[in-house]
Parts: structure tokens; C-alpha cells; sequence
């Protein structure tokens, strides 16, 4: 009789399953987080918040004759008010019945996974406001250079590879996202498309479907929004702005073409240098009083990041200390990073090629509803219907929250655009 093979024995053998679940994707919150822990929070109902602002300064100063000499008219301060009224967001999660029955003891899974679904839910909605905080307030996740629906390697069911101008690439996108198809003028809503694929470094997502007359230059946007020039959450490149045409929480900014508009440094493509920095800096107290300079952060990406520790690389000297560490060599940089003394924050949803340096205090969130279940009556989750009418074996539960992003100062901060993106990114 011939020996006992382990093909003989798998039946008794025991599987082993690592308790450890690696995330493999990104869900970054940087910014959400500062402007949660740093900013103001005004609860407002669906009015209008209203934020007054001393805008121009009143007086007429001059020589004056006080021997019966006219003294002169005088004029005073100029006040307007800023607007903002919150948007609102949500995030659906869909689980079978299965799942949970399957996942909910030790001895079935190594994690429940209705329960995780809940801790997932809440960092990806927290990561997806994050990346719609780095828009121009009109919810633009990218746009597109070119289409490609042959000749690549696409995902099982996907209909095109939309390779996307850089910045922001493919950073703000995220698998199974869905996405509302525009025209460049954003006048056109083409129709939806889900992501079946993102890769950040080669600057390109899958789609599952190309809508009717889409082309290059077509723009990208969240779900949720409908009709003509769309509003969304109102990010960094909305308040921090030099433009001198167009609206700023429904102030015209032609009225005020100075002073809605923040000091900026354009670095023409080229690769950063200290000079911007500190001149990005000298503007903001130009502008407000070289007393009047605020606690700044730096917010930036980690390609800028990247550039700014490679000019300290390049002018760095090596200085060996004695003791039991005397041999260690540390080529880069630890510990925290600064600009000109203004703290480095680096995000991986930040602009590739801009600096924004920000003082939270002027900013803040009108918000309507903090993020939460959505709820009705105490019910928090809700039944899926099949398709006879009766409960199907599922059920679907929603994040939600209606905020919107304000500041009230756009010239107590600057930013650097127009960056070299350093090679390799």
C-alpha cells in the first residue's frame, strides 16, 4: 500500500488567517481635521450666515490751517458683509444580511464586518470632504487631457481610461466613486460614471461608462451635483484667491479688487526656492502690517514637501557627535519641518504644485449638521426592497452633514502656484 500523502490529511488540517487587515488605499484628512480642531464652528439654520467685514479705511488726513483755515469734509470706514449658507453631504453604505450573519463572532470571522463598515464609513466620508475642501468651490475632482478606450489595460467592466491634467491628477478620486460628467464650462451635465480604477502615480482613472459627446477638457465632478456652474463646498482655492472678477461668499470681487484678493506668489513653472517662501510671507504683512502677521501654517502637498527638504539636502553639512550613535547617518530630515518658522502640514490631497500658508484663525465651518447617522425616528438603518415589493436580504445606513467652509480674511494668508512638480511624482 503506498504511503500516506498530505492530500490524505488536508481535511484535518486547520487554516490559519492573519488577524492583522492592512489598508491598502489612501484616506487622507488633513485639512478636515486642522480646520475641526483650529477653526470656528457657527451653527446656523438654512438663512444666510452673515460675516461683517472691515474692508476700507475712513478719514481724510492732511496739513490744516487752524488760523480760520476749512478744516475739509471727511469720509468714513467702509463695512460689507460676507454670506455663507451650508451644503449638504452624504455617505451610503449597503451591507447583505449574509455578511453580517457570516461575520458577527470571533469563531466565524476574524472581524464584524457590519460593525467595521461603520468605522470605514465614517474615515472615507471624512477622507472624501477632505478632497472636495482642496476645490474651487464648485466640486471639480479633475479634468481630462486625454480619453483612452483601446490599447490599454483595462479593468474588468471598464469603458475608457481617462488620463487627467496634473494637478491634481488622480489624487482626489477614489474607487467605486460616482461621478458627474461635465462639459468645460460647466454649463452641461453629460451624465454619471463609476471609478473602477485609480492610479495616483500614472496620473489616470477607469470608468464604466463614456457619456454621450464627452471629450479632452471635459471636467470631473463629485455626485450630487446637478444643473449649471454648480456650488459645492467652498476649499482653499475658493477663498485663497487673486482674482480680481467673479464672487467671493457673494461679494463681487471687482468691488474689492485689492482687498478680497490674497497675496500670491507665481512661481512660473519653475522649481521652489527659499525667495518664495519668504516672499509669499513679506506680502501677507505688506498687506495686513508686518505686526499683523498671524500664526501660519504651511499646507502643501508631499511633492512640495518633497522639494523644499531637497534644497535643505543640497546645502546640508554632516556633523558626527560622539557617544554610542556617533556612526549613524541620517541623510534627510526628522522632526518637524518648517518654512521660515511657519510649521509644514503636507497632504496627499493638497495641490502638487502650490503652497498655501494659512491662518486657521480667520477660518471656520457654518455648520447645519455635524457629521452623523441620518436618522428617522430613532432608525438609523433602514431595509433594501427586492424587486417582488418585499424586503430583500439587505440593508443600507447614511453618513451625513451640511457645513460650509468660511474664512473671513483672504489677505491673513498667501500661497505660491505655478510650482515644479520634482521628478519621479
Amino acid at each position: 500500500m503506498a504511503q500516506m500523502a498530505n492530500a490524505q490529511s488536508v481535511a484535518l488540517q486547520l487554516e490559519k488567517v492573519r488577524d492583522k487587515l492592512p489598508l491598502l488605499y489612501e484616506r487622507d484628512d488633513m485639512l478636515l481635521t486642522m480646520i475641526q480642531q483650529r477653526g470656528d464652528v457657527e451653527r446656523v439654520s438654512s438663512r444666510n450666515m452673515r460675516l461683517p467685514l472691515q474692508i476700507r479705511p475712513g478719514g481724510k488726513a492732511g496739513m490744516a490751517n487752524l488760523d480760520g483755515g476749512d478744516l475739509g469734509r471727511g469720509s468714513g470706514t467702509t463695512y460689507d458683509v460676507a454670506q455663507v449658507t451650508p451644503v449638504f453631504f452624504r455617505h451610503a453604505v449597503e451591507i447583505t444580511k449574509l455578511v453580517e450573519y457570516a461575520t458577527n463572532a470571533p469563531e466565524k470571522a476574524v472581524e464584524n464586518a457590519a460593525k467595521r463598515e461603520v468605522k470605514n464609513g465614517m474615515a472615507q466620508f471624512r477622507s472624501f470632504l477632505d478632497k472636495v475642501l482642496q476645490t474651487a468651490g464648485n466640486g471639480v475632482l479633475g479634468t481630462i487631457s486625454s480619453i483612452e478606450t483601446t490599447g490599454v489595460n483595462l479593468t474588468s467592466g471598464a469603458a475608457a481610461q481617462l488620463n487627467l491634467v496634473n494637478p491634481p491628477g488622480a489624487t482626489l478620486f477614489y474607487y467605486n466613486q460616482t461621478l458627474q460628467w461635465y462639459d468645460p464650462t460647466l454649463t452641461t451635465n453629460r451624465g454619471s460614471a463609476n471609478v473602477l480604477l485609480v492610479d495616483p502615480f500614472n496620473k489616470f482613472i477607469q470608468v464604466d461608462n463614456l457619456p454621450t459627446g464627452y471629450a479632452a477638457g471635459d471636467l470631473l465632478l463629485h455626485d450630487g451635483v446637478s444643473g449649471a456652474n454648480p456650488t459645492s463646498l467652498f476649499g482653499i482655492p475658493y477663498h485663497q484667491n487673486n482674482a480680481t472678477t467673479g464672487t467671493w461668499l457673494n461679494l463681487n470681487r471687482a468691488t474689492y479688487p485689492v482687498e478680497l484678493a490674497t497675496p500670491s506668489v507665481n512661481a512660473g513653472n519653475a522649481a521652489l526656492v527659499p525667495m518664495n517662501v519668504r516672499l509669499a510671507i513679506n506680502k501677507v504683512r505688506k498687506a495686513l502690517g508686518t505686526n499683523q502677521l498671524g500664526k501660519l501654517i504651511a499646507y502643501t502637498a508631499l511633492e512640495q514637501e518633497h522639494a523644499w527638504e531637497s534644497l535643505g539636502v543640497g546645502i546640508s553639512e554632516i556633523i558626527k557627535e560622539g557617544g554610542s550613535r556617533a556612526n549613524d547617518l541620517e541623510l534627510l530630515f526628522t522632526g518637524q519641518k518648517t518654512m521660515a518658522g511657519v510649521p509644514i502640514k503636507s497632504s496627499i490631497n493638497a495641490n502638487a504644485a502650490r503652497i498655501d500658508f494659512i491662518n486657521l484663525g480667520h477660518w471656520g465651518r457654518a455648520v447645519m449638521q455635524d457629521i452623523d447617522f441620518y436618522e428617522i425616528g430613532g432608525q438609523t438603518v433602514f431595509p433594501i426592497y427586492g424587486a417582488s415589493g418585499g424586503l430583500a436580504a439587505a440593508y443600507i445606513f447614511y453618513f451625513i452633514t451640511g457645513f460650509q467652509l468660511w474664512m473671513d480674511s483672504p489677505r491673513s494668508g498667501a500661497y505660491i502656484y505655478n510650482l515644479a512638480i520634482p521628478t519621479g511624482y
